[in-house]
């Protein structure tokens, strides 16, 4: 997520961090004195004072390879508002002399340089915006990286306080939303707050609070175990009236789920109330899936036991000899693929903060279960104008749902499988249109659908754009009973020795906790080495190498799988090449490393290396050398 509220991408909360390049080879020159990195930022800064934009972007080390970085540069410099395009609304100014030095070594510096928001009239406001800094050369530096999250969220925080100070309401939000502001004022005499409204044909329906909301709320990965809710939700119609009471932990859109009812949850069970107040459906279950045009509205699920939500709000008795495999085709959206966006539904719901001009939905608790869906995904809000640039925006343009087919595993009757691309066209501080892959396991022998989600990218740094397309690689098999390998192409971005591999098949090992799919860690590129014993199916799939799509792996990537499981030991290498492609780009010491890590290896690792050196070498070996 990429917001303090309800963000998309589960790419992580508040950090945004600019990846502008790989830090280059140099060799070791005396620690920088903090006098010198003052001077260098003061330097930069002057630039920025006197709007000389090409001499400021020449302290990047990426330069003018990176537009993000000529946006940032401009921004920094008054130049321009954060879209790189409309005038700036409010003065930034970099306090250099006050940086606080947190890292340093022999060629890089990670500084905090502290950054001021002024306009005429209003109070100062303070962020931070942090460098790392690389010596290339003694007394000449250059900006490797800069991470600007508590930046930019300062930044979009300021310009909001500018534009509610500077620009008429009625300028700024819809007549609906004005009105909305002062009825849920009123409604703060009944309850602790008023979370969101909710407009269904020109009518207002009102989020209420009792209690504090936990500060995880819009987070939903983050609950712990333990996690309890500090706060209870209701509804209140348009007449005032609480047609929900304020006992539950969420309340869906009206109409989201089902068309007329409203998805609630308690203690992990879900049921419906319609729009008249009454509960239709108790809150005993585990899942509901709506279902398409059938005599029937939804399937639900109780612990083992399924049961129909009919057309007329009654429950059916448990369904005997029931196969989910065979109801899916009948749950809605599955094996669709569909667009949403701020005009996906009549119904806007909006929150009730001046200072967020997004809209929301809270997405059906079976879309979140199978991971298709955030439980929160926010959009533009055409009730409320934010500013020439969209200042203050983090939300989605539109979420693309495509539909990759299902697989039936040939070897294991009782799994099948289904597989989504998601396209996320993001918008603020980190635009651009971003890709996750989704897989849907059937699991016939325990009647359970599970979903995983995971980004397309899986390289070093923030990735974010799609897929070649030269290569499209879904696959999923059952290791076990509750343990299944996941292979999809994603994208790796990853230097060898002589090659670059771009896109490769990346594997997750994923088992069942808690009745979900979670991965097992994994930080290699060839994730295949570390859970299974490999065989030669590992070394065919779709790679883009420097641009060219093969079908197998290189004797150079043969190596390259071998060596990486030792560098997972940290192991240090004979050769400085190898040593560079795993440990390059971190300040890892010398007497860190280990001269030997057989002893450390696994079985599968033991077997994966003898594999490995039978390919390279094309004989047996009894060696566990690494190069």
């Amino acid at each position: 997520m990429m917001k303090t509220k309800p963000i998309i991408i589960s790419l992580i909360c508040l950090i945004i961090i600019i990846c502008l390049c790989i830090f280059i080879k140099s060799k070791y020159f005396s620690k920088p004195e903090k006098a010198e990195i003052t001077q260098f930022l003061n330097d930069f800064k002057n630039e920025l004072r006197d709007e000389h934009i090409d001499s400021a972007v020449n302290d990047f080390e990426a330069g003018k390879n990176n537009k993000q970085i000529t946006v940032l540069v401009k921004l920094l410099a008054g130049k321009t508002g954060m879209n790189g395009k409309s005038a700036p609304t409010f003065n930034i100014s970099l306090n250099t002399d006050d940086n606080k030095i947190i890292f340093s070594n022999s060629t890089n510096t990670i500084a905090e340089v502290p950054v001021s928001f002024t306009h005429a009239g209003m109070d100062t406001k303070q962020a931070v915006i942090t460098f790392t800094i690389h010596k290339i050369a003694d007394h000449r530096f250059k900006i490797a990286e800069v991470k600007t999250g508590v930046f930019l969220k300062g930044y979009m925080a300021y310009a909001i306080l500018v534009r509610n100070k500077t620009v008429p309401e009625n300028a700024i939000y819809s007549a609906i939303t004005l009105a909305a502001f002062k009825t849920a004022d009123k409604l703060k005499a009944r309850y602790d707050s008023v979370l969101w409204f909710e407009h269904i044909n020109k009518k207002t329906w009102f989020y209420v609070i009792k209690g504090t909301l936990n500060k995880e709320f819009y987070w939903l990965n983050n609950h712990k175990p333990d996690y309890k809710p500090t706060y209870k939700m209701g509804l209140v119609n348009p007449d005032l009236k609480e047609v929900i009471p304020a006992e539950y932990d969420l309340i869906h859109n009206i109409g989201g789920t089902i068309q007329g009812l409203i998805e609630v949850e308690k203690d992990g069970k879900k049921g419906f109330y319609n729009l008249g107040g009454k509960l239709v459906l108790p809150v005993n279950y585990d899942q509901i899936f709506p279902l398409k045009a059938d005599d029937n509205m939804a399937l639900l699920r109780n612990g083992d036991d399924y049961f129909y939500l009919k057309s007329d709000s009654t429950v059916s008795d448990k369904i005997q000899d029931f196969k989910i495999a065979d109801v899916l085709p009948k749950i809605k959206a599955y094996g669709d693929s569909y667009t949403l966006s701020d005009e996906s539904s009549e119904n806007i719901m909006e929150y009730n903060d001046r200072e967020d001009f997004t809209s929301l939905v809270v997405a059906p608790s079976y879309l979140v279960d199978w991971g298709i869906l955030d439980q929160f995904v926010t959009f533009e809000n055409p009730l409320r104008k934010p500013g020439a640039d969209n200042d203050g925006i983090e939300a989605s343009g539109s979420i693309e749902i495509k539909y990759e087919g299902h697989k039936k595993d040939e070897a294991n009757n009782w799994l099948e499988s289904a597989f989504y691309s998601i396209y996320n066209d993001y918008l603020g501080g980190r635009s651009g249109l971003y890709e996750s892959k989704n897989v849907l396991i059937v699991n016939k022998a325990q009647n359970r659908i599970l979903g995983f989600n995971v980004p397309s990218y899986q390289g070093q740094g923030d990735g974010g754009s799609v897929l070649s397309g030269k290569c499209n690689e879904n696959a999923i098999r059952a290791i076990n009973d509750t343990l299944f390998e996941y292979r999809t192409t994603s994208g790796v971005d990853q230097e060898i020795i002589k090659d670059t591999i771009y896109e490769a098949p990346y594997y997750h090992y994923l088992h069942i906790k808690n009745g979900k799919l979670e991965a097992l860690p994994n930080q290699r590129v060839f994730g295949c080495t570390k859970y299974v014993k490999l065989d030669d199916s590992y070394l065919q799939g779709c790679y883009v190498i420097n641009g060219k799509s093969i079908d197998h792996v290189t004797p150079e990537m043969l190596q390259y799988m071998k060596n990486e499981i030792y560098a997972s030991y940290f192991y240090k290498f004979k050769s400085a090449a190898w040593n560079n492609v795993f440990y390059g780009d971190t300040d890892i010491p010398d007497n860190k490393k280990n001269a030997s890590v057989d002893d450390s290896l696994t079985v599968i690792d033991k077997y994966n290396i003898n594999w490995l050196n039978q390919k390279l070498q094309g004989q047996k070996s009894n060696t566990l050398a690494a190069e």
